[in-house]
């Protein structure tokens, strides 16, 4: 399994370059509240089920039984998004998710997005974490396409308190301007059972020079309930620039979280499009 996984990751790279990511919040976007906070690195942490749709190999990293419902509002972009989750690590030693998401974005062009991920992970090792996902996206306004897709990742965790991954997006070609292949590494680390800093390296070469967006983030848990969280991002993939923050209050994995992302100039050339998106996320794990 893991070397068909890490197959189509390598062979995908080499199929024909896409159209580039439409300008201001896009599908990229679709996270959950405390990733939105942590400058949407997230892909080697595996604690939410945003693993359905980040790096699916972080659905095996821990047991539980995870349940998520999220939305983001950004009223100047007019970028609205919806989404429910639920993941199954505890039941089997084949870890499994799904989850449904609903954005709407774009202003001349508008356009309405369902998309549908179903996702498995298996640990080859205690250090060691492969999953695959499939999506099924229908567009329709200004972008419109019915179409299935995939997600493949790899989690190495050579320490406790340390992740690694790696994991390629959209790897199946959609020729549609919204499903855009690209490839994230991340990393992630727990110190002291409270501070989570994070970071990922998202990688796009469907352009004739290779493009990169950076995600950093930190998150310190406060007695064990009340995270708090920063982020920063600098898009270079869409040209825009982040910062971001939130807090939530955490019990034995069920809670509730809150963040706002600001959008900031990158240069006179670059001033970005006013972002402001505030992010929501209920969760519970049994």
């Amino acid at each position: 399994m893991w070397r068909l996984a890490f197959g189509l990751v390598l062979v995908s790279s080499s199929v024909l370059g896409q159209q580039a990511v439409a300008a201001g919040a896009d599908l990229r976007d679709m996270m959950s509240a405390r990733n939105i906070a942590m400058g949407g690195a997230y892909e080697a942490m595996g604690y939410g089920a945003e693993t359905i749709g980040g790096n699916p190999a972080g659905l095996s990293l821990y047991k539980r039984y995870q349940l998520e419902a999220s939305g983001l509002w950004d009223i100047p972009q007019g970028y609205g998004m919806a989404q429910a989750a639920l993941a199954d690590s505890a039941s089997s030693v084949v870890a499994a998710g799904v989850s449904y998401q609903f954005a709407t974005f774009g202003e001349q062009d508008r356009r309405w997005s369902h998309i549908t991920t179903m996702a498995m992970a298996y640990a080859i090792a205690d250090w060691l974490h492969i999953g695959v996902a499939g999506r099924h996206h229908v567009i329709t306004g200004g972008s419109t396409t019915n179409s299935i897709t995939m997600n493949a990742g790899i989690i190495v965790r050579p320490w406790q308190f340390l992740s690694i991954g790696v994991s390629g997006h959209n790897l199946i070609n959609n020729y549609n301007k919204d499903i855009t292949r690209y490839f994230v590494a991340s990393v992630a680390g727990m110190f002291f059972n409270q501070l989570s800093p994070v970071f990922d390296l998202w990688a796009d070469f469907n352009q004739p020079a290779p493009r990169f967006a950076y995600h950093a983030g930190l998150e310190w848990l406060i007695a064990n309930t009340v995270p708090v969280r920063v982020g920063y991002q600098y898009d270079a993939i869409a040209g825009h620039q982040y910062i971001a923050f939130g807090v939530g209050y955490f019990n034995e994995g069920s809670g509730i979280d809150l963040s706002y992302r600001h959008e900031v100039a990158i240069d006179k050339d670059h001033p970005g499009d006013g972002g402001r998106m505030l992010a929501l996320t209920l969760k519970l794990q049994l």
